[in-house]
This record gives C-alpha cells, structure tokens and sequence, in this order.
C-alpha cells in the first residue's frame, strides 16, 4: 500500500509540473491557464493576439514630446499621424461581443461627417518616459466606436474629430485632473497587478470591473492586441461554442465525462472547459486543490474536446462572482457563445435563489439526476437555459470512488479510466 501511495504521489508531481509550469504559446497571459495551450492539441482557440508575448511594442517612430501640462490640441498633434490600427486594445478586448453595433456606428460616422460624440468621448492615453517621450497610446474606452471610425474609411489620428476625443497622459488631463483606468478584471492577471481597486456596479459598472493607475499600459495590464487586430477578431465569422463544467472533480469520473458528451452532443459544442472548485464552501474536506487538477489532466490531457483550466479560478469567482469569469473564457475563444452544464440540482437550487438572470452571458445546460422529479425549466429562463438527455447508466460517486481507493479496492474503468502516464 505504502508503495501504490508513492508512485501516486510521484505521478500527481510530474503532472503538476506539466500543468503548472506551461508557457503560454499565444500573446496572452490569458492561454496559460488551459491544459492544452497549443494549437496542435485544441484547434478552437483561434490567434488573436498580434503584439510579441515579452517585447512591448514601439512608438519611436512618434518623434514629438508629450507632458501632462500641455493642452489636448497640442496633445493631438503629437499623436496625428499615428495610425488607428497601432493603437493598443484595453485588456479584456481580445475581441467585442456585438459587431453589428460596430457596422451601424460605421454607417452612422459615414453619414455625418464623423458624427457627434461629444456627449461621451472617446478615451486615448499617452504613456510617456519621464523625458516626454512617447512609450505607448492606448484606448480606455469605446472599443466599438473606435472600430467603426476604422470601418468608415478612417486611418489616422488626425482625421478623427478633437471634439469626439479626450486626450490624457499617464491618466492626466490638461486642467491636472488624475483619471483612473476602468477594465473589466477578466482580462487583466490579478496575480499580478496589486494595486487595483474595485469599481462599485451601477448604471454601465458591470460586475468586475475594477480601476488602476493611469501611468500603467495596456501591454503592461496584459493587452496583447492593437486595434487592428481587434477588428479582425471581432469581424470573422466563426465564433466556437465552448462550454463550461464546474465541480469539486474529486476525482473526475466517467459520469462527469458522461455528462460533457451530453451536452456536446446536444448543442454541438466545439469544446468544454473543466473548471474544478479550488474553494470548494459545500465540500471543505476536498482533496488538495493541485491534486484534483493533476488527476483531471490526466484522464482529459488527450480527450477530444475536453479541455481544462489549470488557473486559479476562484481568484476571479471569489472576488466578483462567475460573471466575470465566463467572460474571460469568452475572451479565451473569441466568441460570446457560452454555455454552462450544471446538474439539476445545483440549477434548481439557483433558480430557487433568484440567482439566474434572463441576460445572464451564458446558456445553462442542465442535466437531469436520475430518480429527481422531472426537470422543468421556469418558463420565464427558457430563453438561458436548456435540458440535456439525462445518462441512464448507474449514478456515479467521487466520495464512493474515494473509499475504494483507501480500501485498495479495485475500480472498474467504467468508472473510472485514467489516461496513461508518460
């Protein structure tokens, strides 16, 4: 027995190593958190990022010196011939969930001489070196606006109307006034970035949304985008269907496997995310965290169409709730195409709660437990959530599994089938 424990020890430290050591191969910190982060095991993800992963990118090529004393047309002139495309994308940009608004901006910018905007400017900052020179010019806000400006003919800077525009350096304005960034934290490494504060929800706040300095990049909050790749993703026409599986996973056994292929099959998912429970609050006797994530790579690391996330998740989900998580999994794949599995239990007890939204970003699929009552879906939800074909096969048990293991009791590989170590 002493021996079976070891060699189990040592197998969950090597893939440990595997999982948590990864390098990211995309221009995003973003891909580190997936098990299969390259495009040769998981053809979902497409590459949407155009900026080199450690270089930042240049702005020599912006010869006048900028200060946050000076005037915003002196400002623009500094910035004019700068192309729209090189400008850098807000993290959490990766790409933008309505490009039809960024047609009907582009028609309405092509119609009145660039329109008015007055009424909410768009947002640039000009990061400089302490002797003026310019490090990088980001966008803080109006993401569609900006592309529809690019989509109505529009090049340069200075072709865009100085009205429509407020213009700040390292987050200052000409009168002196220090401005906050405010980005959805999906997108941004909390791990680290230390001194963010969290943006109170309200009016357009939406849950996540925290503020940071104004003296820190885009690249440097972990953009890894210009504007013109951002169009590129935001326009192509494929978008994937990805799903999402919560759970303990303790460990994950082939009716949990069972259900993703259910719901796979039903929606014709393109693939699933596994996303174990680091802090599970129901289960608070769970095995290590690292080992669960070890013990799911190794039955998912070569299954089609599962992946799984490696990532702290409960960094995100603690602070702001699953909102801004699934958000980040839609800025992961470039689609806004989500969905949940989630058992039936779980689901009733959210719908009991109050705790599923009719704009909610994601469509549940939900699983029937076999011998509960049958399923329904409230009538005012039916448009966010969706049932599944149940699995009729015998009902499964980690916490059974578990004490065959510590009984050194042999368990079938319908069970329980773990991928070969090598």
């Amino acid at each position: 027995m002493g021996r079976v424990i070891w060699l189990l020890s040592l197998i969950l430290f090597f893939v440990s190593f595997h999982v948590f050591g990864a390098e990211p191969v995309d221009c995003s910190f973003l891909l580190s958190h997936l098990l299969k982060n390259s495009r040769s095991q998981t053809q979902v993800i497409p590459r949407l990022s155009d900026l080199d992963p450690k270089n930042p990118p240049s702005f020599k090529f912006l010869n006048e010196k900028v200060f946050e004393g000076q005037s915003k047309e002196a400002r623009f002139r500094a910035i004019s011939e700068l192309m729209l495309d090189q400008i850098i994308a807000a993290p959490g940009h990766r790409f933008l969930r309505k490009p039809q608004q960024v047609e009907g901006l582009a028609k309405y910018i092509r119609e009145n001489h660039g329109g008015d905007f007055r009424h909410d400017r768009i947002l640039l900052n000009i990061v400089t070196e302490k002797d003026g020179k310019i490090r990088e010019v980001d966008l803080w806000n109006a993401h569609h606006r900006f592309l529809a400006y690019r989509l109505a003919g529009y090049e340069k800077m200075g072709q865009l109307n100085l009205d429509n525009i407020d213009i700040l350096v390292n987050g200052v304005q000409p009168s002196g006034e220090s401005w906050r960034h405010y980005l959805p934290s999906a997108g941004v490494d909390l791990n680290k970035v230390q001194d963010y504060q969290i943006v109170p929800v309200g009016g357009d706040i939406r849950p996540g949304t925290i503020s940071l300095s104004g003296r820190l990049t885009n690249y440097e909050l972990g953009s890894r985008n210009t504007i013109g790749q951002l169009m590129i993703n935001t326009m192509r026409d494929h978008k994937p269907k990805v799903g999402v599986y919560f759970g303990t996973f303790d460990p994950l056994h082939e009716g949990h496997v069972r259900v993703v292929r259910s719901a796979m099959q039903a929606e014709g998912l393109d693939e699933v995310v596994i996303v174990p429970n680091l802090n599970s609050i129901e289960k608070p006797n769970a095995s290590n965290p690292q080992h669960r994530i070890s013990m799911t790579a190794l039955r998912v690391q070569k299954e089609s169409g599962i992946n799984l996330y490696t990532g702290n998740s409960s960094l995100l989900i603690d602070q702001f709730g699953r909102d801004p998580f699934f958000e980040r999994i839609g800025q992961i794949y470039g689609t806004k195409k989500i969905y949940q599995i989630i058992g039936q239990d779980s689901f009733e007890k959210l719908v009991k709660q109050g705790n599923i939204k009719t704009d909610s970003n994601r469509i549940y699929l939900v699983s029937p437990r076999e011998g509960s009552n049958p399923l329904q879906i409230p009538e005012h939800l039916k448009e966010v959530a969706k049932v599944i074909p149940g699995d009729n096969s015998p009902t499964l048990s980690s916490t059974d599994i578990r004490n065959r293991i510590r009984l050194n009791q042999a368990i079938p590989e319908s069970d329980l089938i773990p991928a070969p170590f090598e």
